[in-house]
């Protein structure tokens, strides 16, 4: 074969790769469709390869890449064996902050500026929870801020409980895309992978902040809710500054964030 019949029958096969990765992009979403649109729960087994590939009129190998896609996104597992298959699953916030992990460290973003996106959302998700958290939200999150303080001396459950908190004034902002992105950066910027660390006073001084949040929201005071936010954000950024600057300027390794 010569030089350009070499360069030739590349050129096809790297088209016909591009191809089958457009196809199976397309059979991606339209499985994401039909689980959307059906309202799969997490658990629900989908049809066996048999079935997809007559149902997209795809080969095996489009409609496999299609489903290692979206296991990677969480959307799904693929049961090895017998009686195995696709089974939707329950996509987290892990998955984003996996996600959002890759294009952090490709783009070399240093911790300090998700700290910085924190300080701008958090205040605003806060003065819309005040507004809008229902009473049994309130209870939740009274319930996290005493969780907090029975394992204040246990630095794990207390790095898990300030994540929740979190989570919860930003889901009782009624608006899902601010929960799963504070939950996603929740997992970004606790700071220990990248030596930020949590001492018992620290802790004590979170607690309270906690409880300042908590009260504006009982107390359905929007301003309140937002200025008590602003400030524990803004000094745990300070916090961080002054104690750990090499952390606040390090870039972000997916390593550290992907689940």
């Amino acid at each position: 074969m010569s030089n350009s019949e070499v360069v030739e029958d590349f050129g096809a096969r790297r088209v016909r790769s591009n191809r089958r990765t457009k196809t199976a992009m397309t059979v991606a979403q339209r499985i994401v469709e039909e689980i959307s649109r059906k309202q799969y729960r997490p658990g629900t087994k989908l049809p066996a390869e048999r079935e997809m590939l007559a149902k997209y009129a795809v080969g095996r190998g489009t409609l496999r890449e299609s489903l290692r896609f979206l296991e990677m996104n969480g959307v799904l597992t693929v049961k090895p064996g017998p009686g195995g298959g696709p089974v939707v699953a329950e996509a987290d916030a892990h998955d984003l902050a996996g996600t959002l992990g890759l294009f952090l460290e490709l783009h070399r973003t240093p911790f300090g500026a998700i700290l910085e996106v924190r300080e701008t959302l958090e205040p605003a998700i806060a003065r819309l929870a005040a507004e809008r958290v229902t009473d049994q939200q309130i209870e939740l999150i009274a319930a996290s801020v005493e969780d907090m303080a029975k394992d204040l001396d246990d630095v794990d459950l207390f790095l898990e409980e300030n994540e929740h908190f979190h989570t919860l004034v930003a889901k009782a902002a009624g608006n899902p895309v601010f929960s799963m992105l504070i939950e996603s950066l929740n997992l970004i910027t606790d700071g220990t992978r990248l030596g930020v660390g949590f001492p018992l006073e620290r802790r004590r001084h979170v607690l309270k902040a906690h409880r300042g949040i908590l009260n504006a929201i009982q107390a359905r005071d929007p301003e309140a809710a937002a200025n008590a936010m602003g400030a524990h954000v803004h000094e745990f950024r300070r916090y961080t500054d002054r104690h750990f600057p090499t952390a606040v300027s390090q870039p972000l390794r997916w390593v550290d964030i992907a689940p």
